[in-house]
């Protein structure tokens, strides 16, 4: 029996090994070249989601919260530690399958700039996507493109988005509505897979919640965010069919 614990929240920034300032004395004859697929994501059980994309991320995969003082929200995405359901292969991600907004802003991320306290945008610098002789170019005359211009408010509305994310599963957590629990997968060709280390929302603890405190969560747009999490436990079969295709 296989045993993993997952899904861990992530250590941002997760696919990073450095980051580095975007500029044209550094950047200014790189191209931005989105074709060459997510083989980068292919070993991340689970991703981190905005609060924005919970309804979309629930159609595909299991929402669940980590546990911890700081628990956030992340997609599931595999049943085995390493283990990336969604990226084939070829290092294609999935047809018709939700990319998370975390896989879709790489090779940028918005950090914080200790100095300023002010919110910028980075890039790994040696990342796939990057190179000199194709894609799009990130500067023109010295000046961010435009390719450049959307992929950093990307950047910035994803972290955002992760900050509501956060507050989300923090405000829930210290309610009393979440719960840890645990899941064992056995396969039709034998094995299992025991993950651990989540929570998820107790649908008699969220009705036990007063209704000026769930008037409050309705008028955040949050109701709709734990029933797309409550619906997203149904997708635990999705993930077992995946793993049956590819063997377990």
């Amino acid at each position: 029996m296989s045993q993993t614990q997952a899904p861990a929240a992530p250590a941002l920034p997760l696919f990073y090994k450095r980051v580095a300032a975007i500029g044209p004395a550094s950047f200014g004859q790189t191209r931005l070249d989105r074709s060459v697929g997510h083989a980068f994501a292919a070993h991340a059980q689970s991703l981190p989601l905005g609060l924005t994309e919970i309804e979309a991320a629930a159609q595909h995969v299991p929402v669940l919260f980590t546990t911890g003082a700081s628990p956030t929200v992340v997609g599931l995405l595999g049943l085995r530690e390493g283990q990336n359901l969604f990226v084939r292969p070829d290092g294609t991600w999935m047809t018709d399958a939700y990319v998370p907004a975390y896989v879709r802003a790489f090779p940028f991320i918005s950090v914080e700039d200790a100095a300023t306290r002010t919110q910028v945008v980075a890039v790994e610098p040696d990342a796939p996507h990057l190179a000199t002789g194709k894609g799009m170019p990130l500067f023109e005359d010295e000046r961010p493109s435009a390719a450049l211009n959307d992929a950093m408010a990307f950047a910035k509305a994803l972290r955002e988005s992760m900050i509501a994310a956060s507050n989300f599963a923090r405000i829930l957590n210290a309610a009393g509505v979440l719960e840890e629990e645990e899941a064992t997968v056995n396969f039709t060709a034998g094995g299992s897979a025991r993950i651990r280390g989540f929570k998820v929302v107790k649908t008699e603890k969220l009705a036990e919640v007063d209704d000026a405190t769930y008037l409050d969560w309705r008028q955040m747009g949050w109701i709709a965010a734990i029933y797309a999490h409550l619906y997203s436990i149904g997708r635990w079969g999705r993930l077992i069919e995946l793993a049956a295709s590819r063997g377990g």
